[in-house]
């Protein structure tokens, strides 16, 4: 192995211990995850090169619970940049007072493209729910869908141009596993009910040019003091 490539394959071995270690915030994860992935693909390292083992196994890796159902939108666009197919688990859990239905993006492929995933979407969803909430605080109906679809459109933009520059594509192997053990899922309805003042038509702007920056920057700066909780989804949203 060249000097170079062993540079490369430690940089990546680093990023990679900052997304899974414990004292870094979910941003500086994500953050390390996104750069990482992009390194493994952009210099075809095999997963032999970080691992101690032949080949990674292929598994199924949750996101946090996203009541909202953007949640489609976004997994859409993040799947592909990770190598990555996508469905949804629902698991009961107890929240406060009673038992809901948790809804968990899965993504599916080998550990590190799923478990990167995972983390980029955890905090672009994080951040698209908070900006969306502000924008949609006190305006016309359906200017939050009208901001998350926005925002995910600008995520999409950024990660189709690295996906396609990069030549990322799904392996083979992820493709065929997911084919036979999830052929039979149903379509799930992910239609959001947009609004059409000038309210919505003004956030969907700002959203679009906030999710293509959250990618551009790799850093995903909003501040946790800002978070506000995410409230039980409406019909449509």
């Amino acid at each position: 192995m060249s000097n170079d490539r062993e540079k490369i394959i430690e940089r990546i071995k680093k990023l990679m211990a900052v997304a899974e270690d414990r004292g870094a915030t979910e941003h500086e994860a994500a953050a390390a995850a996104l750069a990482a992935q992009r390194l493994i693909v952009q210099y075809d390292v095999e997963q032999w090169e970080i691992h101690a083992v032949t080949e990674e196994p292929i598994e199924e890796v949750y996101t946090n619970h996203a009541p909202r159902r953007w949640r489609w939108h976004l997994a859409r666009v993040i799947a592909p940049a990770f190598r990555c197919k996508y469905l949804e688990t629902t698991k009961r859990a107890w929240h406060k007072t009673k038992w809901q239905n948790d809804h968990l993006i899965t993504f599916y492929g080998y550990k590190t493209d799923a478990t990167a995933a995972a983390m980029t979407f955890n905090t672009l969803y994080k951040i698209g729910n908070r900006l969306a909430r502000r924008h949609s605080n006190g305006a016309d109906c359906g200017t939050y869908n009208a901001y998350v679809s926005g925002f995910v459109a600008g995520i999409e933009s950024e990660l189709v141009k690295q996906t396609e520059a990069l030549m990322i594509v799904v392996p083979p192997k992820v493709n065929e596993r997911y084919e036979a053990e999830y052929s039979d899922l149903k379509c799930a309805d992910t239609t959001l009910k947009l609004g059409c003042g000038w309210d919505a038509q003004n956030a969907e702007m700002q959203g679009y040019q906030d999710g293509k920056e959250a990618v551009r920057s790799h850093r995903f700066e909003e501040p946790e003091t800002e978070y506000v909780t995410d409230a039980p989804a409406l019909m449509g949203a």
